[in-house]
């Protein structure tokens, strides 16, 4: 049985040890039901331990990585409470809650985990993302997946992961590149509101994406140019962006922009 379907069943009516199961999972990754077309995932803001599983050494993992990003987790409430008075519906949210020293949901299952006892969050954090994907897909017919992350190297910018416009192949097709980066697009809000987006959303289609930043597993895998028809784009937020002081307007600002893309693009 599939995580998603688990986590949505009475857990009485489970037997004991996929009731434990079951119980660690809604601890450990927050799971949303969603009535609009927009989805966020959030893997790397988690601060708390799995179970008996310890810490990854990540020995012949390409890209490996185990920092948290900090303050990602209270970004991604703020932004998505925020939206949701402002578009008066619910966002789908799947959110980790263990530290991602642990376990790494934004990588294939071989370089995410190291122990078995990880594998099944892993499951339930993608089982609760293509059970999202498929909802707004038939509900909807098109929507967006927003994928919250943070980096340190521009710290007062904001990095778009597209994989040079890949992930969102449905949205340029409907809309045009304006979409992306126009007016009433994410970032071009983001801009306009007064943040630096990387690449600057007035530069042209073909110019790329920093490399390190331009999109992980999750756009790759969900994103429009697979079978899911929902557009992906990961957004990697610089450290001053996050910091205590700073996230709550962070999360204002995007909701702000998420809002005008949702009315100019998704609303039906």
């Amino acid at each position: 049985m599939r995580w998603a379907v688990l986590l949505l069943l009475p857990v009485g009516l489970l037997p004991a040890e996929q009731r434990n199961q079951v119980k660690v999972a809604e601890e450990l990754v927050f799971i949303q039901k969603g009535t609009l077309p927009i989805i966020v995932s959030a893997p790397h803001g988690g601060k708390k331990p799995i179970p008996e599983v310890p810490e990854r050494l990540g020995l012949n993992v390409k890209q490996f990585a185990k920092v948290r990003d900090t303050n990602t987790d209270l970004l991604t409430e703020k932004f998505t409470a925020t939206l949701e008075k402002q578009l008066g519906g619910k966002v789908w949210i799947v959110m980790a809650r263990f530290d991602r020293k642990y376990l790494d949901p934004n990588r294939p299952p071989e370089g995410a985990y190291e122990n078995d006892n990880a594998k099944p969050l892993y499951d339930a954090y993608h089982d609760a993302l293509v059970a999202a994907c498929q909802a707004v897909k038939r509900k909807h017919g098109a929507g967006l997946l927003l994928d919250i992350h943070g980096q340190g190297v521009f710290e007062s910018q904001i990095c778009r992961g597209t994989q040079n416009g890949k992930s969102v192949k449905l949205l340029k097709e409907r809309h045009g590149w304006q979409a992306v980066v126009g007016r009433n697009s994410v970032l071009g809000q983001m801009e306009r509101a007064g943040y630096k987006v990387l690449p600057k959303c007035d530069a042209a289609e073909e110019t790329k994406e920093e490399v390190q930043f331009n999109g992980g597993y999750m756009v790759q895998t969900y994103g429009s140019h697979g079978s899911y028809a929902i557009d992906a784009m990961q957004l990697e937020f610089g450290t001053h962006l996050r910091e205590k002081d700073a996230y709550p307007k962070t999360a204002a600002a995007l909701a702000d922009a998420v809002a005008a893309f949702h009315d100019a693009y998704l609303k039906q």
